[in-house]
C-alpha cells in the first residue's frame, strides 16, 4: 500500500512585503519568520526520528528509514545548536532572550535519551520491543519541549517585530509537518503494538487537528489568530494539500486498523 509521501514545502509560508518598510525591517522580520521556521521543523524531527525507527522495528524498508532516521538526527542535532549559539549556513544568529534559551535547555535535555532509544529500536534484536514502548512516550515529551521553544519565540512577536498573524500562520503552517509525521508514527505504533485501539483514537485525533489546521490556513481563522491565505501561489499549494490529503488520510486509517508494513512498501 501507499505510505505518506507529503511536498511538505506546501506547508511553508513565505514571509510577504509590506509597502513602504526599509530593507532592514523586511530583513529582521523574515530573519524571525525564519528563526521560528527552523525550531517548528525541530517538532517535525522529534516525531521523524521515532517515526523512522518504528517503521525500522517494523520491516518496513528498514535500510531506507535507519538512513532517514540518521539525516533526520545530524539535522536536529545542528539546528539545535544553530538555535542557541547561531549557524550562519542555516541563516540563524544566536538567540538572546532567556525564555527562549531556558526552553532550549528543556529540548537539551531529553535529546540525548531520545536518540539514544531510537538507535536500540533501529538496532533489533531482544531490547528493541521494550525500546519502542520508550521511544513513544519520549517522543511526546520531546515534542512538547520543542513545541515550547517555537511558543516563546512566538510570544516575543508581541514585540512588534512581526505581525501576531503572520508568526502565528507561520508556527500552524510549519505544525502541519509535525502531524503528518506524527499521525504516521503513531499509526505505526498502533500497527505494532498490542495497544491499536487507544493508539488509533490518537492517530484520529491528530488526522483531525491537522484537518482543522487546513482549513484554517485556507480560511483564517480571527480566534485563533490566523491570517487567510496572503497569496495566490500558497491557496494553490495548500488546495494540493487537500487534495493529497484525501488518500494520505486513507493510508493513516489503514496502518492505524493494523494493515501490515512489509518490506515491499515504500517508505514516507
Amino acid at each position: 500500500m501507499r505510505l505518506l509521501a507529503m511536498v511538505l514545502a506546501c506547508l511553508i509560508f513565505a514571509p510577504p512585503v509590506w509597502a513602504g518598510s526599509d530593507s532592514d525591517a523586511l530583513d529582521a522580520r523574515a530573519s524571525v519568520l525564519h528563526r521560528i521556521d527552523l525550531a517548528g521543523r525541530q517538532r517535525m524531527l522529534s516525531q521523524r526520528i521515532a517515526m523512522s525507527a518504528c517503521l525500522v522495528h517494523a520491516g518496513a524498508q528498514p535500510a531506507v528509514n535507519a538512513a532517514r532516521a540518521e539525516t533526520a538526527e545530524a539535522l536536529f542535532d545542528r539546528t539545535q545548536a544553530g538555535l542557541r549559539a547561531g549557524d550562519a549556513d542555516l541563516g540563524l544568529t544566536p538567540e538572546s532572550h532567556p525564555d527562549v534559551l531556558d526552553a532550549l535547555t528543556a529540548v537539551d535535555r531529553l535529546w540525548p535519551k531520545v536518540r539514544e532509544t531510537a538507535m536500540v529500536v533501529r538496532r533489533g534484536g531482544p531490547a528493541s520491543a521494550t525500546a519502542l514502548t520508550t521511544l513513544r512516550a519520549q517522543a511526546g515529551m520531546l515534542l512538547k519541549a520543542t513545541n515550547e521553544v517555537v511558543t516563546r519565540m512566538e510570544n516575543l512577536t508581541a514585540q512588534g517585530l512581526v505581525a501576531p498573524e503572520l508568526a502565528g500562520a507561520v508556527n500552524v503552517a510549519g505544525r502541519q509537518r509535525m502531524l503528518i509525521q506524527k499521525a504516521m508514527m503513531q499509526a505505526c505504533f498502533a500497527a505494532s503494538s498490542g495497544h491499536g485501539k487507544a493508539l488509533k483514537a490518537k492517530v484520529l485525533a491528530t488526522k483531525s487537528l491537522f484537518e482543522h489546521s487546513l482549513a484554517h490556513l485556507l480560511i483564517g481563522d480571527a480566534a485563533k489568530g490566523i491570517i487567510p491565505v496572503p497569496s495566490p501561489e500558497i491557496d494553490a499549494r495548500l488546495v494540493r494539500v487537500v487534495r493529497m490529503w484525501r488518500w494520505l488520510g486513507a493510508d493513516l486509517d489503514a496502518l492505524a486498523g493494523g494493515t501490515e508494513m512489509g518490506p515491499a512498501d515504500p517508505a514516507p
